[in-house]
C-alpha cells in the first residue's frame, strides 16, 4: 500500500468556519441591514421555548419576543447598534427572560452580518474580580522583575476563575513554548520550565489569539451545536466565526486537551507590540464555565500584564542597549579619526566584542583576517563568508545554530554556534563576524516534541495529538544564546557607520590622488620651464662675465652694458623664482576672511603701476569698487597681477587704458578689468591659467607665466573663478567672480 502524508493539516485546518458553536450558549446571525435572522444554532430549544426553524427567515424582534426575552428595561437594538458602530464598545449586555433568567447578549460583527450570541450569566457573586484586579495592579507596579511580575500574575488569575493550573506560556523565536510561571493546586504536579513544541498552535490559531483575547473551553466532552441556516445557498457560504466568544474548537484540540486529561481550558492572550508574546493558559480537570464578565476581567489582566511586558522588558533591556551603544560610538570615534581602520577595530581596550555579548570576534577587511576571543581558525573564518556569500543576500545575517544552516560549522560549534554577519563590502567579500560559544543545554518537553503520524482507513497519514505528556528530555548541542534585538541593532548600526566612514576615506584617497597627479604634472612642466628659463639669463650672466675677464683693459664705460644685461639676468631669475615659491605656497596657507575695502586695495595697486609705467602715462578707471570678503594679502595679488597684466600688455598702444568695474548680485561679487592691449586668441581658452604658460603673442613682454596661475588658485581657495572675453588687438576683459559673503551672513 502506498501511503502519502499530510504533515501541514494543522496549519490548514479552517478553525475559523467550523460551522459550530460550543454548546453553553446559543448563536444567531442576522443581517445589518435588515435585522433578518440568516443563522440558528440547533440547541437553541435547550434555552428558550422556540425551535431554530421559528426563528430562521424572521426578524431578529421576532426572536425575543418568542423567546420571551423582556426588553422593556433595556434597549436591544441601540446596544447591538453601538456594538456594530465601535468593536471595542462594552460587551455583554444582561437580558432577562420572563422567568427571571439572566443571559449575556453578546454582539459582534461577521461581515455583512451581526453575530448574536447568548450565554446565561452564572450566579457566583463578581465583585472579588475587581478586588483582585486593583491588587495585582499594585504587585504589577511594585515588582522588581519580570519573573515576579509573571509570578504574581498567574496566582491572581487562578484566585479570579478558580482553575487548577494556571500556566504562563512564552513563546521563543521559533514558535514553541515554555511555562515561565505557573500556580498549581496542590494534588497536581508542576509544569514549570517544559517546553511545548510549536506544533501544538498552529499558525492560524496563533493569529486568533491575537484577535480574541481570551477563549474559554467548558467541556471537553460536550457535543457542540450545528450552525442552521435560512436556506441551501446560504449554507453553502461557511459563517465566519473569527470573532465568535462560543465558536467550536478544533477537534485536534480538543483531543490534545483529553491526552493531557484536561476537562475545560481558559486562555488569555499576552501581545507585545502586536507579537504574541504568550498566553496565560489555564486547565481544570473538570468542566467548568466561567461567567463572560469575569472572561473580561481576566482580558484586562492580560492587557495590563501585555503593558507591563513591554515596560519590563524595554527596561531591563536598556542598559545592554545603551552600554553597547556607548561603546559603538566610542569605536566610531577612534575608526573616524585613524587612517588605520584595522588597528582600531582590533584594539585591546575598546573593540568590536564590547559592542555584544560576543565571546569572539573576526574582521575580513583588504584581504586580512583579524581575530578577537574565541573564533574558529583563519581557514574556517574564510569557509564562513564563503558559504555566506551564496546563502544570504542580506547585509546583516543572525544565527544561534549555524550548523543547522552550515553543517561544516560542526567543527568548531565549542567556539561558534552563534553567528552575527555583517557585510562591510559583499563584493570585495569584506565581513565583520560576531561568535557565540556554544551552550549544551538539557530541554524538558512535554511529551516526545514530534507529532505522531496515524494511518486512516483511505491509507492517508495525518498528524495527530500526543498520547503521553512525560517529560521528554532533549540534549541540545550546537547552540548559542541567542542574539538579543540590541545586539542586531547596534550591530546594524555600527555597520552603516563603519561603511560610511569606509565610503569617506576612499573620497580622500581618491581627492588625494587626483591632487598628487595635478601635483606630478606640474611638476613636470615646473622641471622643463625652469630649466629652460633659468638657462637663458644664466647664459647671458656666463657669457658677459667672460667678456669681461677677456678684456685686459679694462674699461667701465664699455663694460656698463654688459654689467647691466648681467643685472637683468639675475632680476629676471629673482623674479621667477620667486612667482613660482608664491605659487608654491598659496596651496599650504590658510585664508584669513575679512571685509576688505575695495576702493583703498584698488587705489594701492593704481598708484604703484602709474609709477611703475610712468613713460607710456596709462589711463585706469576705477568706476565701482564694491566691497569683498576674503584674504587681503591674495586678492591683493589677484587683483595686482590682472591689473597689472592689462597696464602691461596695453602699454604698447597709443593711450593705453584700463577700466575697472564691478556688478552686485545676491550671490556674487562680479569685477571686470578690461584692457585696448594686445589681446588673446580665445582659442587658447583656459590654457592661459596652466603654470608656466605664456602665448605667442606675448613675446616681447617680460613675464614668467606664473601669474595667472596664482590668480586661479588664489580664487579657488575662495570658492571663487575667473575668466576672460578677448580678440587679438581688440584687448581683453577678464571676469573675477567672488563669492557675496557679506551678503550670506
Amino acid at each position: 500500500m502506498e501511503f502519502k502524508a499530510d504533515l501541514t493539516n494543522c496549519d490548514r485546518e479552517p478553525i475559523h468556519i467550523p460551522g459550530k458553536i460550543q454548546a453553553h450558549g446559543i448563536l444567531l446571525a442576522i443581517e445589518k441591514a435588515t435585522m433578518r435572522v440568516t443563522h440558528v444554532s440547533e440547541n437553541l430549544s435547550a434555552y428558550f421555548p422556540i425551535n431554530p426553524a421559528d426563528v430562521l427567515n424572521k426578524s431578529f424582534q421576532h426572536f425575543t419576543e418568542a423567546a420571551k426575552i423582556d426588553t422593556t428595561n433595556n434597549n436591544v437594538i441601540g446596544f447591538i447598534n453601538s456594538r456594530l458602530l465601535k468593536d471595542d464598545a462594552e460587551n455583554g449586555l444582561i437580558v432577562t427572560t420572563q422567568k427571571g433568567e439572566d443571559f449575556y447578549l453578546i454582539v459582534n460583527g461577521s461581515g455583512n452580518a451581526v453575530l448574536i450570541e447568548m450565554e446565561r450569566v452564572q450566579s457566583e457573586k463578581q465583585e472579588g474580580a475587581q478586588a483582585i484586579m486593583e491588587s495585582l495592579l499594585g504587585r504589577i507596579l511594585g515588582a522588581r522583575s519580570l519573573e515576579e511580575t509573571l509570578h504574581w500574575s498567574a496566582i491572581q488569575v487562578k484566585e479570579i476563575i478558580g482553575f487548577d493550573r494556571v500556566m504562563i506560556y512564552r513563546f521563543a523565536e521559533d514558535g514553541h513554548g515554555e511555562v515561565v510561571a505557573e500556580a498549581v493546586s496542590e494534588e497536581h504536579e508542576s509544569f514549570m520550565g517544559l517546553h511545548y513544541p510549536a506544533s501544538d498552535i498552529p499558525k492560524q490559531a496563533r493569529e486568533l489569539y491575537k484577535r480574541n483575547l481570551v477563549r474559554i473551553i467548558a467541556d471537553v466532552d460536550a457535543v457542540d451545536a450545528s450552525i442552521e441556516a435560512e436556506s441551501e445557498a446560504t449554507k453553502e457560504t461557511p459563517l465566519d466565526l473569527t470573532d465568535s466568544v462560543l465558536r467550536a474548537v478544533s477537534p485536534i484540540h480538543i483531543q490534545y486537551l483529553k491526552n493531557m486529561g484536561v476537562k475545560a481550558s481558559f486562555s488569555v492572550s499576552l501581545l507585545s507590540d502586536g507579537a504574541l508574546w504568550g498566553l496565560i493558559a489555564c486547565h481544570n480537570y473538570s468542566p467548568k464555565i466561567i461567567d463572560f464578565k469575569k472572561r473580561n476581567s481576566c482580558k484586562v489582566i492580560g492587557q495590563l500584564l501585555s503593558t507591563s511586558l513591554i515596560y519590563r522588558e524595554n527596561e531591563e533591556g536598556k542598559e545592554q542597549k545603551n552600554r553597547f551603544r556607548d561603546h559603538m560610538l566610542d569605536m566610531v570615534k577612534l575608526v573616524r579619526n585613524a587612517w588605520d581602520i584595522p588597528a582600531a577595530l582590533t584594539n585591546d581596550a575598546n573593540n568590536l566584542l564590547a559592542i555584544t555579548e560576543a565571546t569572539g570576534a573576526a574582521l575580513i577587511y583588504e584581504e586580512k583576517i583579524y581575530l578577537l576571543g574565541e573564533t574558529p581558525t583563519r581557514e574556517q573564518v574564510i569557509e564562513i563568508a564563503g558559504w555566506l556569500q551564496g546563502f544570504t543576500k542580506n547585509q546583516v545575517f543572525q544565527t544561534d545554530r549555524i550548523s543547522s544552516e552550515f553543517p561544516a560549522a560542526l567543527e568548531f560549534k565549542e567556539v561558534a554556534s552563534g553567528l552575527l554577519s555583517c557585510a562591510i563590502s559583499r563584493e570585495l567579500n569584506e565581513y565583520i563576524f560576531w561568535f557565540k560559544k556554544e551552550m549544551p543545554q538539557t530541554v524538558k518537553w512535554a511529551g516526545n516534541p514530534q507529532k505522531p503520524v496515524e494511518v486512516n482507513e483511505n491509507g492517508l497519514m495525518s498528524l495527530s495529538p500526543r498520547r503521553s505528556f512525560e517529560v521528554w528530555t532533549e540534549e541540545v548541542e550546537g547552540v548559542s544564546a541567542p542574539w538579543t534585538s540590541n545586539e542586531i541593532s547596534v550591530a546594524m548600526l555600527f555597520r552603516e557607520e563603519l561603511v560610511h566612514i569606509i565610503d569617506e576615506r576612499a573620497n580622500q584617497i581618491r581627492k588625494l590622488n587626483e591632487q598628487l597627479k595635478q601635483a606630478y604634472d606640474e611638476l613636470d612642466t615646473f622641471s622643463f620651464t625652469i630649466s629652460h628659463d633659468l638657462k637663458t639669463p644664466l647664459s647671458s650672466i656666463k657669457n658677459y662675465t667672460e667678456l669681461l675677464l677677456e678684456n685686459e683693459e679694462y674699461n667701465m664705460e664699455a663694460a656698463r652694458p654688459m654689467l647691466e644685461k648681467i643685472i637683468r639676468g639675475a632680476d629676471k631669475m629673482n623674479l621667477l623664482i620667486k612667482e613660482v615659491l608664491s605659487y608654491s605656497r598659496i596651496g599650504r596657507l590658510n585664508v584669513k576672511m575679512e571685509t576688505i575695502n575695495m576702493k583703498e586695495l584698488l587705489d594701492d595697486i593704481k598708484t604703484e603701476l602709474l609709477m611703475a609705467y610712468h613713460a607710456v602715462s596709462p589711463v585706469i578707471n576705477i568706476h565701482s569698487a564694491p566691497d569683498i570678503v576674503g584674504d587681503k594679502i591674495m586678492m591683493y595679488q589677484v587683483f595686482s597681477n590682472i591689473i597689472g597684466n592689462a597696464v602691461k600688455y596695453s602699454s604698447q598702444q597709443g593711450k593705453p587704458e584700463v577700466n575697472i568695474d564691478a556688478i552686485i548680485s545676491a550671490k556674487d561679487i562680479t569685477y571686470s578689468i578690461r584692457d585696448n592691449g594686445i589681446g588673446i586668441d580665445m582659442k587658447n581658452g583656459d590654457q592661459i591659467f596652466d603654470l608656466f604658460k605664456r602665448m605667442n603673442n606675448a613675446g616681447t613682454f617680460e613675464g614668467t607665466g606664473v601669474g595667472l596661475a596664482i590668480v586661479k588658485r588664489i580664487l579657488e581657495k575662495h570658492q571663487s573663478r575667473v575668466w576672460y572675453e578677448s580678440e587679438p588687438g581688440n584687448g581683453t576683459v577678464f571676469y573675477l567672480r567672488i563669492k557675496n559673503e557679506q551678503n550670506a551672513k
